[in-house]
């Protein structure tokens, strides 16, 4: 009796958590899950493009939300940041000669500004829009739906948002070269710290940019484009939980789509350098 009553009155110790290593390992094998479920979807999405009425009709939708939608932004966007550059570069160059602004403003936009502000643009405003909508139809068991009727979820929810975001970011970005360069322009023009005129702006520019400047920068919106859709599509089909899960995803699929970004970013600036 005396020992029942002793194992009764002594303190159960607390659940002890999975710790730091428990923590990491966690976080590894959900990062390698996530990388290749995202590989699974982007193969899957490649071998079911097909260019039917019905699909692109859902295509031309998703362009106008993912493109037409962004326009405003975009111009916003992008005429201040030209604007800008111009007068951090102008400020600089005080001392030295201001004829090589033209060229910095348009290298900078085509090259690198241009390509990544609107990929972040993009995967804020449009991609955590198809991870909250892809999250929210597999929370309410939707996507389970599709398939009862025979309706594959990679050819209707994910094919025409891959191929509209590779589409319309190419676009985006050389609408964001355009507005910022003549963005840089106006500065020009009207800033009474710029000793240049509007012409030796744009002789300048015109020097120093090439074909091939602008065509990195539409390689890495097309690349941008996919990697945004891919990474979106895939956390938002794994969503669970609710409406928190939704908001995680939503907020995930964001974050992971910036880090790849800046990632792939990185890789195509060095094999260009090396092309």
């Amino acid at each position: 009796m005396t020992r029942v009553s002793e194992i009764a009155e002594k303190p159960v110790s607390p659940h002890r958590g999975p710790g730091v290593l428990g923590s990491i390992g966690r976080s590894i094998l959900d990062t390698l899950q996530i990388m290749g479920e995202s590989a699974y979807i982007y193969f899957g999405t490649l071998q079911r493009i097909r260019l039917t009425p019905r699909s692109l009709n859902r295509i031309m939708e998703q362009l106008v939300r993912i493109g037409t939608d962004t326009l405003p932004l975009t111009f916003l966007v992008s005429l201040f940041v030209g604007m800008v550059l111009v007068v951090q570069a102008a400020d600089q160059l005080q001392q030295f000669s201001q004829e090589i602004l033209g060229s910095i403003v348009g290298l900078a936009m085509t090259k690198e500004l241009g390509p990544v502000i609107m990929a972040f643009l993009v995967a804020g405003r449009a991609g955590s829009a198809i991870a909250a909508e892809l999250g929210s139809m597999a929370v309410y068991d939707e996507i389970n739906a599709l398939k009862t009727m025979d309706i594959d979820p990679l050819q209707f929810l994910s094919v025409p948002r891959f191929v509209a975001m590779t589409l319309a970011l190419p676009m985006l970005v050389l609408y964001a070269d355009v507005v910022g360069i003549a963005g840089g322009a106006v500065v020009v023009a009207f800033d009474p710290a710029v000793k240049i005129s509007v012409r030796q702006y744009l002789d300048n520019l015109t020097q120093w940019i090439n074909f091939k400047d602008v065509l990195v920068g539409l390689i890495k919106g097309g690349i941008f484009g996919m990697t945004i859709t891919t990474v979106c599509c895939t956390l938002g089909l794994r969503t669970r939980g609710g409406a928190a899960g939704v908001a995680a995803s939503t907020t995930a699929a964001v974050v992971w789509s910036f880090v790849l970004i800046i990632i792939f970013d990185y890789i195509i600036v060095r094999l260009a350098i090396l092309f």
